[in-house]
């Protein structure tokens, strides 16, 4: 466009002011910050009644500025700043980033596909629970010794490879005697079955906020079959993966 020929940026000031003049004649206010802050700050508490219940509010009171003129772009871009704001939120409670941000890229890329304004919406809603859970989850999760601490963080980081007993002490910087010791001591659960449910609850998120296939999950995961996968899941959950994953995504497109 002419525009970006030239390094002046004064057209800008006119079009804030139009903007601004229009919003007026409209008589039709911005939705009010105060109404975001609410909702974020609910994020943070991992109140998740409280949270839908701030964003319904959000929604009827005042009106998003207009981003694009196509109804589906303008909740996409509006879907964007949501997902950002929610997310940082959740990692100010304590949310481990990657997680947070694994949430994120999936929320927004999901947008991207929506074929209505509606879909944008329920994901919305749905996206203020899951990010909510998440730091709901963090705040009773108890506090660890730092040792303990340490090899969760390399659990957390190292899902995707083969973790062994050996790798975990030597993570946490103890002898495997004792690290076992210490965290079954503070978890009450052994570091390998702590693993494989880390694992799992993964599987989990991998089952709804992404296509991959049961087999592919099993793989990218590192169990060591298909069927060992279908197996520590259903042990776990009452139920196999594919049930799991056909049962949620009904009830949240309900």
């Amino acid at each position: 466009m002419e525009i970006y020929n030239t390094d002046s940026f004064d057209f800008l000031d006119k079009k804030t002011r139009k903007i601004l003049l229009e919003s007026r004649e409209a008589f039709i206010p911005h939705t009010p910050y105060l109404y975001e802050k609410k909702m974020l700050e609910a994020v943070r508490m991992g109140d998740v009644h409280l949270a839908v219940e701030r964003l319904h509010l959000m929604e009827h009171t005042g009106k998003a500025g207009t981003l694009s003129k196509n109804p589906l772009r303008q909740a996409q871009i509006l879907m964007i700043s949501f997902i950002t704001q929610i997310t940082r939120a959740a990692m100010d409670a304590g949310v481990p980033e990657n997680l947070a941000y694994a949430m994120s890229d999936s929320y927004i890329q999901t947008s991207e596909s929506c074929t209505c304004v509606e879909q944008i919406h329920k994901l919305q809603n749905r996206a203020v629970r899951d990010f909510s859970n998440a730091v709901k989850h963090q705040k009773l999760s108890p506090p660890y010794s730092r040792a303990v601490r340490k090899a969760i963080n390399y659990i957390q980081s190292h899902l995707q490879e083969k973790i062994t007993l050996k790798d975990l002490a030597a993570a946490s910087e103890l002898s495997v005697c004792r690290f076992s010791h210490l965290f079954r001591e503070e978890t009450g659960r052994s570091p390998m079955v702590y693993v494989q449910q880390e694992k799992i609850d993964t599987a989990k998120s991998m089952l709804l906020y992404n296509d991959y296939s049961v087999s592919e999950i099993s793989t990218i995961l590192c169990f060591s079959s298909e069927s060992h996968f279908i197996k520590s899941f259903k042990q776990q959950n009452g139920t196999t993966p594919g049930k799991f994953r056909r049962k949620t995504t009904h009830s949240y497109n309900e």
